[in-house]
């Protein structure tokens, strides 16, 4: 007969961390499998999820960079975040995953030049620098004042709609480069 007391283990013990208290140490942590439909997670990103929640994850992470602005379109499939209609899809999925114990964090991100411009709204990727990004070969616009502001709007326009039952947002910004206020 299987030893039915709890484990010793570290990583199979709680962890708190401030306001969240997870099940175990287990996580998944983020990455896209390019499951979205439109740019929403429909129900198959859920299912993805939930089916790891069922496994004993305690945390898992969505999202491998869901883009917060139209002006840093997806490479990969990824998460529309900064639609509106995005938010009644992270809902059900928090929802489907809390079924399990398990806690939900998302991943958003404005990719700067980690993009390209022909996807999407087919608007200028924009940066730091005029550097060609290696990867996806976009020749980004350099950022202007105009540009930082409409990106922090896009990041706080995510707050104000809704985290939808989300534990914590891993926010990531390539773009905006740090201003520095000389006194």
């Amino acid at each position: 007969m299987a030893d039915a007391s709890p484990s010793a283990d570290p990583l199979l013990q709680p962890y708190r961390l401030k306001h969240l208290t997870l099940k175990n140490r287990i996580m998944i942590s983020s990455h896209e499998p390019a499951y979205p439909e439109d740019g929403l997670p429909k129900d198959r990103y859920a299912a993805y999820h939930a089916e790891r929640a069922k496994a004993g994850v305690a945390l898992t992470m969505t999202a491998g960079s869901a883009a917060v602005s139209k002006d840093s379109p997806p490479v990969f499939n990824n998460i529309l975040a900064y639609r509106d209609d995005v938010v009644p899809w992270i809902q059900n999925l928090t929802d489907s995953v809390h079924e399990h114990g398990c806690a939900v964090m998302i991943q958003l991100t404005h990719l700067g030049r980690r993009t390209t411009w022909n996807k999407g709204d087919w608007l200028p990727s924009v940066s730091s620098s005029r550097h060609r990004e290696p990867a996806h070969r976009a020749f980004p616009k350099l950022i202007e004042d105009w540009d930082i502001e409409r990106i922090i709007d896009d990041w706080e326009g995510w707050q104000r709609r809704s985290r939808a039952g989300l534990a914590g947002v891993r926010e990531m910004c390539v773009a905006v480069p740090f201003k520095f206020h000389h006194g």
